[in-house]
């Protein structure tokens, strides 16, 4: 096998290297209206995960093939994750205001919300992009499956952390962020999703091999 044939280590290094930017790309233009950033990270998503289960190179049409058929349901739950994650900030700095007994009492209340939003705000976008149900049925799923598979959990948050800690702290970091972080981030998180959703979809695994032609191996999270 050449060092430049298409099926090479570097040529794969290369194509990979560039959907991802073209991802970041494309998250970002979709993203621009703000409120369309619910279907932007869905078909983010969706196009990671079918590249890494397949290795399908298409990631262009699958992005807007997500971006269109997730649109009205993803900008709801954008709407409803970003509202919510708003007033649990105006009733912190709210109870902070305040103080005594009662600040005190909000606090703890916010502070018992908090948790479960945040589990759902990882995990609701990969699961729109993954299960086509209706949107209290995807928000109630991404709730117990980020308490079922919480070691995994924990992994996500520890990459979306360092990410954004590095970023912050680095210049050059920012730099690729900003380049192409999105992809990045995408990509990374999508290879823990693939592996958590496999355990719903009995013989998903027999059919990426049948459909892409090759063999890998698969751990199974149970």
């Amino acid at each position: 096998m050449g060092l430049f044939s298409v099926n090479s280590p570097l040529m794969r290094a290369l194509n990979l290297i560039a959907d991802i930017l073209i991802l970041h790309f494309l998250w970002l233009l979709c993203s621009i209206p703000l409120i369309t950033i619910g279907a932007s990270t869905t078909a983010l998503y969706y196009a990671c995960m079918k590249r890494i289960r397949t290795n399908e190179n298409y990631i262009v049409s699958n992005f807007f093939r997500s971006f269109k058929s997730n649109f009205r349901q993803s900008t709801i739950i954008w709407i409803i994750m970003a509202a919510s994650g708003i007033l649990l900030a105006i009733d912190f700095r709210f109870a902070a205001g305040i103080g005594g007994t009662l600040g005190t009492v909000i606090n703890v209340g916010c502070a018992v919300i908090v948790l479960p939003w945040f589990f759902i705000l990882l995990y609701i976008f990969p699961v729109q992009a993954k299960f086509e149900n209706p949107i209290r049925n995807n928000i109630k799923n991404a709730l117990l499956m980020s308490f079922r598979h919480f070691p995994l959990t924990l992994a996500l948050i520890l990459i979306d952390g360092s990410f954004l800690i590095l970023g912050f702290s680095s210049a050059p970091i920012m730099g690729i962020m900003l380049i192409c972080g999105a992809g990045i981030l995408g990509y990374l998180t999508s290879l823990i999703f693939v592996q958590i959703f496999r355990n719903y979809i009995p013989g998903e695994i027999e059919q990426d091999i049948e459909f892409s032609g090759e063999t890998f191996e698969f751990h199974d999270n149970q």
